[in-house]
């Protein structure tokens, strides 16, 4: 059986919708593009989209326009050389 997900919504006045309903990535995928780049997102009415798998875990969680979870890697800036990192940290 393949995975399968919903995508959760919830918009700045605290109403949560069901976006879409126990799919595959595919179509979730196409529905995170729409919520994170579509028309509600430039009027900036979502406050958090929240994916969910099969198991009820969160699989991808997006606040306020940012991506809490999973992390974003680290992308080194011009302050990070400012900073030497310790052997511990490399």
């Amino acid at each position: 059986m393949a995975d399968k997900f919903r995508v959760w919504i919830t918009f700045e006045n605290d109403h949560q919708i069901l976006d879409t309903d126990w799919s595959q990535v595919e179509v979730i995928m196409a529905s995170l593009q729409r919520l994170i780049h579509g028309p509600a997102a430039k009027m900036h009415i979502i406050s958090e989209i929240r994916v969910i798998d099969m198991s009820d875990s969160i699989v991808f969680l997006m606040k306020d326009g940012v991506q809490v979870f999973p992390g974003t890697s680290h992308i080194p800036s011009a302050q990070d050389s400012l900073h030497p990192r310790t052997r511990a940290e490399q």
